[in-house]
């Protein structure tokens, strides 16, 4: 199973302009989206969405009426084309502070600055960046943003192909919420610690939503706004958790030389029957969010990533591959007198299987003869 895959990812790059700077890029930005509110309602009049006819109705006009330079115009044009290809029934209207779109012609990076083209002409702005090693495999477009008076660059970055390398085994990982994962070579990655920390953030967050519905209106926004940020750090927060486990994960199976194997649990929050005090920790289950970055880091790493269906995973014996019995992390077999941890028992049937995927002559996933 030799074959080629790049990774496409997204670099966020801090920008720190002068004030001089600020004024520029946030001009631009306003002018930008103003640019496109005015390009979307040609579109809308014209019923007109192809990113061709709506460049040649609408750009001399656009270009002679505002300050934005030749590309950004060109760019603009594509943003309110892009927008109308989901769904042409409904105006698209663009924030006055939205994202803009910069490509190679109108950015430039020099060392440690970045020349970007504004209403005021090119500007040179210094930056910082949390993975520099990454700046070589920029790629592509990058988006302008500006949140809380702060400037970023969203810029895609692409790696280049590397060779996934053939593997008759894999490390068995099993997704759950009271253990996040629990992989066939015996990690468990417990979620005592993220449930503790989202246990305060709710106390917290229920507690300024009560002064909220009991205050008058400017504390209530002020209210709001408080839940907004405790709702974002919590956020950053389990992705931290997620970024940490996949890439002691990944490790471990580039160490071992093996591949990954993981359970498919798309549509679990619908099937899944789940206890009323359970609700809330079942709903902030980021278990796809960990399914993703456990697919770009063992791409980047060269490591297959097999994913296997769920069903009966954690009550199939791992011993004679007959159904057992779990009750909550305790899992025994009838059959043979099998005992394990639930998610451990899992976590072997997932890696068996991943083996059957890739070897299925070799594959041990089959039911042994009792007397």
């Amino acid at each position: 199973m030799n074959y080629l895959c790049a990774v496409k990812l997204t670099l966020k790059i801090k920008l720190l302009p002068n004030k001089e700077q600020e004024k520029s890029l946030l001009k631009t930005i306003e002018e930008f989206n103003t640019v496109c509110n005015e390009i979307s309602n040609i579109a809308w009049d014209n019923k007109t969405f192809n990113t061709y006819k709506l460049h040649h109705l609408c750009y001399h006009k656009i270009k002679s009426s505002f300050k934005l330079s030749a590309q950004l115009v060109v760019r603009a044009i594509a943003k309110v084309s892009d927008s109308y290809k989901l769904d042409k029934k409904v105006k698209r209207e663009f924030r006055l502070k939205g994202a803009v779109t910069y490509d190679s012609r109108i950015m430039t990076y020099l060392k440690d600055i970045i020349s970007l083209s504004t209403i005021n002409g090119r500007i040179k702005v210094p930056f910082v960046c949390h993975r520099p090693d990454w700046l070589p495999y920029i790629k592509g477009e990058a988006d302008l943003i500006c949140r809380k008076g702060k400037y970023f660059l969203l810029q895609t970055v692409e790696f280049p192909e590397e060779k996934i390398k053939d593997f008759e085994e894999f490390i068995g990982v099993d997704f759950g919420r009271k253990d996040i994962a629990v992989t066939s070579e015996g990690k468990i990655y417990s979620s005592e610690k993220l449930n503790k920390t989202r246990n305060i953030f709710f106390k917290v967050r229920k507690s300024v939503q009560t002064k909220a519905d009991n205050s008058k209106r400017s504390t209530k926004r002020n209210c709001h706004r408080v839940i907004k940020r405790l709702s974002g750090r919590e956020q950053r927060f389990a992705t931290n958790i997620n970024h940490t486990i996949s890439k002691q994960i990944v490790q471990d199976a580039k160490l071992l030389n093996k591949g990954i194997a993981i359970e498919d649990l798309s549509g679990i929050r619908e099937s899944a029957t789940v206890r009323k005090k359970q609700k809330r920790e079942h709903h902030s289950w980021a278990f796809f969010q960990l399914r993703q970055f456990l697919t770009y880091k063992s791409l980047m790493n060269g490591i297959p990533l097999v994913v296997v269906q769920p069903q009966y995973t954690s009550k199939t014996c791992n011993n004679c591959k007959r159904i057992g019995n779990r009750q909550g992390k305790d899992f025994k077999c009838k059959n043979c007198g099998y005992t394990n941890d639930a998610d451990k028992n899992a976590s072997l049937n997932i890696s068996q299987l991943g083996n059957a995927v890739i070897v299925p002559e070799k594959s041990a996933m089959f039911c042994s003869l009792h007397s």
